[in-house]
């Protein structure tokens, strides 16, 4: 048995070394394709390293696999040595763990029955099914064509690897390898074992226990349970319940302990174990190697990478100034400490940076709202849905977008109060399904032509509440239009079609919209007779080509009925609502004064000097370099939700434009691709945090943490920071904060302070200390009262007025007209949009094609989580009728292509889509093969590079296409 343990020793300590540092001799090019293999710098290459992993695709780390195996390691007094910042389930440090029982067993023979049982079992159940993944692993890379560049000493060495593997696994506890075809290393007591002992080889692990023998028993921890929530970009944010045992991560599932009504967790938040926790996370800080976007890089340390970073940022400010320093938009952390946020307040102190405003999300609702009603916040809190008699959810979509987690069922107490529940939506969606009486399908980028047609209808049956027009309202008809403007160019002229000869009748709606005649006049008449009525605009109807006259048409039914100011009522339109603060991390001030919209980076990479406020530029009449500096921190922006991916690519990779890029994610990302230096961050799993809702929700969470940073990731503060005493600038970026968990404890007191008014109608009055808050995972303002838009205004116009220049609402806007672009009407008329139904290209590209926000992806996030994918696989929904003249059959795989790329995807053959437009879950993450046709499905291989007219936004949902089958 002695023998057989000391070569069971030997071979364990000889992989063990494998995988915790290169052997010294391997070339620079061996421990290159090493750290491809087994550390993930490259990254197409992914190997299986984890126990947790060998039960299948399912796995995740951190999990009751890898609790089991640290009960093995109790057990026995193994304290894990963190090899390489793995997780203690790491193939290397069970080898190392395997090393340390036979060192056991040999320094106390009449224990030795007992450790080689063990070394038995755990192998069995453990190191062989890992290893053998592992091997497989190898061998399938090694095939890959991603792997074609390989040369064939690199090929030797993952070959000889994976070997080992298998000879493991092929003889289990009575490995016999000779100890000489195993790398060796000085041992960790620095000196060799065959000193004392002649029969054994060099480079021998737990010599120490050898002649010690076992530690001390470790205890078990028994499990917790932590409240948390979801912090990335989702309306949801939703409250979590978590159970952690030593530091492993064993469930997480909804929770109750917001005491909110209609509050629970969506399948995206309770998939975020698996998705997080996974082999694929970025393991280390690494250099770009390859040709940007290429995905080949070098591990380096922090040092290295901070030192890189700070090298650039000084070359580039002194050669081009801070106007050439960019922040990329990205919400991947949409919490209280930011990553954008940090680096943006760093760029402050040193000048200033090139800012962007809007978002991909909103820009051309929030751009175009203030012209009606002078702000944004035209929306009203979530619960009052409950008070309306008739809803139109237009282009939105709560059940998938999970917009409010508390919308879906307010909807349903207000249809159990006898409410009506119209969805308008190219899509037949989750929601209209689940939660509508009536689906009203709608051609792309034609809601204004919708909406004008209603309005018509509205009009000429005497039903528009002509008191609240002529008391709060500028520019419906002769008697209210603004100075200076032609009192025939009123709306209701408009509608009679007086200057252009079209009555905008439902006959013209339908010729339009595809919308029936009788069906546009019956909800028209529906919507005016049932007040309160209610507008819930989505965003899908403004992220288009012509987004910023959808959202004004569809606000100017809500006027036309005097829905606005009152319960169960709405003004539509950008939807931001006033209700509770909330504390905010101090960015500072920004000392550049030109901004660009958040949707034009790449084209101010492109011609940055050339932009002129025709392009959004402002606070500037002209930028003095183009970008040249770019921080893609927590975001997927850079390439895969950016339109016209195959140009963006062509830039970014072109490193005489923007010449240097830092991106810190947690996954190799097809943004993170193109980074120049590539720092991995940790997910809202391992650090605290504070959140709230989008857009309406009474409460504010905690994002607490419930295991360790994974690998050598590090959160952006603390490399921010290094790179702020790099810059001489630490001491005023930290001020006089402890750290980052500093922060949020003093943000949020400071905020609970300035809210501390002791009457009894303060709502804030509840709130309780950071650490009962964080404790409770967050605190629900139970007391709230709901946010009606513009009540008062409504009441009382003159004593109230609305924040326009006029004072009412504006529904001719002299300032859109004195722009005098026929694209910006001065008032809320149907424009036609490029690549939209009424454009010729369909002579060539016949199918409109959208995209959506899918219930199994937050934006990108999720997109490589294979459960979720067998939830909803990603699909091109296709009508019957569209499909049948192509030939496809369900299931089938197709190009769609048009004159700016080409991607292949599976077909869904679906009724739930209007005949002539075809859509895509916006969100798969671009995965070009070597012939650059993108395998994955994502949209923005198809969409333009077109700024909306008035925002400078994106029109995504604005695109035409072709499809055929793939043969």
């Amino acid at each position: 048995m002695f023998d057989t343990i000391r070569v069971f020793w030997a071979g364990c300590s000889g992989i063990a070394r494998f995988f915790e540092c290169c052997p010294a001799d391997w070339s620079a090019e061996g421990k290159q394709v090493y750290d491809d293999l087994f550390r993930g710098t490259r990254a197409d290459i992914r190997i299986p390293l984890w126990a947790s992993l060998s039960k299948g695709e399912d796995g995740c780390l951190m999990d009751v696999t890898t609790l089991h195996i640290l009960k093995a390691y109790h057990r026995f007094g193994y304290v894990p040595a963190g090899i390489d910042f793995n997780p203690p389930d790491y193939i290397g440090e069970m080898f190392r763990f395997l090393c340390y029982l036979c060192a056991c067993a040999l320094n106390a023979p009449g224990n030795a029955g007992m450790y080689a049982e063990e070394i038995g079992n755990f192998s069995n159940l453990y190191i062989a099914a890992t290893a053998r993944q592992a091997a497989e692993g190898i061998r399938r890379e090694l095939n890959r064509p991603v792997c074609a560049g390989l040369s064939s000493h690199e090929r030797e060495i993952a070959s000889h690897i994976a070997a080992q593997l298998e000879a493991f696994t092929s003889s289990g506890p009575a490995l016999t390898l000779p100890a000489s075809t195993l790398p060796t290393a000085p041992d960790t007591a620095g000196y060799s074992a065959s000193r004392k002992n002649p029969g054994l080889p060099d480079g021998l692990l737990c010599l120490r226990n050898y002649e010690n023998g076992p530690d001390p028993v470790i205890p078990d921890e028994g499990p917790r349970t932590i409240f948390t929530a979801g912090r990335n970009n989702c309306g949801g944010k939703c409250p979590l319940k978590a159970t952690i045992q030593d530091g492993c991560l064993t469930s997480l599932t909804a929770s109750g302990h917001i005491p909110l009504p209609g509050l629970h967790a969506c399948v995206r938040c309770t998939g975020y174990r698996r998705t997080y926790l996974s082999p694929e996370r970025l393991r280390y800080p690494m250099k770009r190697i390859g040709k940007r976007g290429e995905g080949r890089f070098k591990r380096i340390s922090w040092d290295e990478a901070v030192d890189t970073i700070a090298s650039e940022w000084k070359r580039i400010t002194t050669a081009y100034g801070p106007g050439a320093r960019y922040v990329n938009y990205g919400d991947g952390v949409a919490s209280l400490m930011r990553p954008d946020s940090m680096i943006m307040r760093l760029l402050n102190l040193d000048g200033g940076f090139l800012a962007h405003y809007g978002s991909y999300s909103s820009i051309q609702a929030s751009t175009a709202t203030p012209y009606l009603f002078g702000d944004s916040y035209c929306g009203h809190s979530v619960e009052d849905l409950v008070n309306t008699k008739y809803l139109i959810l237009w282009a939105h979509n709560p059940v998938e977008t999970i917009f409010s987690p508390q919308a879906s069922y307010y909807i349903t107490e207000a249809k159990k109060r006898g409410a009506r529940v119209i969805v308008i939506d190219p899509r037949n969606s989750d929601t209209a399904m689940k939660l509508a009486d009536e689906w009203i399908p709608v051609r792309p980028s034609t809601d204004a032509a919708l909406a004008v047609s209603m309005a018509y209808v509205i009009v000429h049956e005497g039903l528009h509440d002509q008191d609240f027009l002529d008391r709060c309202c500028l520019g419906f008809d002769t008697d209210h239009m603004p100075e200076g403007v032609p009192s025939s160019a009123n709306l209701r002229d408009y509608l009679d079609g007086i200057h252009d000869g079209v009555p905008k009748t439902p006959a013209w709606g339908e010729s339009v919209t595809g919308v029936p005649a009788d069906t546009i006049r019956r909800i028209a008449i529906e919507y005016a007779s049932a007040k309160p009525a209610c507008i819930r605009a989505g965003l899908g109807a403004q992220r288009t080509g012509n987004g910023e006259q959808n959202t004004r048409a569809i606000s100017m039914l809500t006027c036309l009925t005097g829905n606005i100011g009152i319960e169960g009522g709405g003004a539509a339109g950008a939807g931001w609502v006033k209700e509770e603060d909330k504390p905010s991390y101090p960015v500072g001030y920004n000392r550049f004064p030109g901004k660009i919209s958040c949707f034009t980076w790449t084209e101010a990479i492109e011609r940055g000097k050339e932009m002129t406020a025709a392009d959004g530029l402002r606070g500037t009449d002209r930028l003095p370099s183009n970008i040249k500096l770019i921080f893609n921190l927590a975001s997927n922006m850079l390439i895969n939700q950016h339109s016209d991916i195959n140009a963006t690519d062509k830039l970014l990779k072109d490193e005489s434009k923007a010449e240097f890029i830092v991106c810190s994610d947690v996954f190799m990302t097809p943004s993170a691709r193109y980074a120049d230096i590539l720092l991995p961050a940790p997910s809202f799993l391992e650090e605290d945090n504070i959140s709230s809702p989008w857009r309406s929700g009474h409460y504010l969470l905690s994002n607490r943490r419930l295991v360790e940073p994974l690998f050598e990731s590090r959160n952006e503060y603390e490399w921010i920071g290094e790179l702020a005493k790099w810059l001489g600038l630490y001491e005023k970026w930290a001020g006089k904060h402890e750290g980052r968990e500093g922060w949020i404890r003093d943000l949020y007191e400071g905020f609970r302070e300035r809210h501390s008014d002791p009457s009894p109608s303060n709502v804030y009055a509840g709130l309780p200390d950071y650490d009962t808050f964080r404790e409770c995972g967050g605190y629900a303002y139970t007391t709230a009262a709901s946010y009606i838009a513009y009540r008062e205004e409504a009441k009382d116009p003159e004593g109230h007025p609305f924040a326009t220049p006029s004072g009412k609402i504006e529904l001719f806007s002299k300032a859109l007209y004195d722009m005098h672009d026929p694209r910006i009407p001065g008032l809320p008329a149907y424009v036609p949009a490029a690549e939209g139904y009424e454009d010729p290209v369909r002579e060539r590209y016949p199918l409109q094609l959208i995209g959506w926000h899918t219930r199994r992806r937050c934006h990108t996030i999720h997109d490589n989580n294979p459960v979720m994918e067998r939830l909803e696989p990603q699909r091109l929904w296709i009508h019957p009728s569209d499909a049948a003249m192509r030939g496809l059959k369900d299931g089938d795989a197709a190009e769609v292509f048009n004159d700016r790329g080409l991607i292949r995807i599976p077909v869904c053959i679906t009724d739930r889509i209007i005949q002539g437009t075809v859509a895509i879950p916006q969100g798969a993450w671009y995965t070009p093969g070597t012939d650059g046709i993108d395998r994955r499905g994502n949209l923005n291989v198809l969409t333009a590079y077109r700024p909306s007219p008035l925002a400078k936004g994106n029109p995504q949902h604005t695109n035409l296409v072709e499809v055929r089958k793939l043969l």
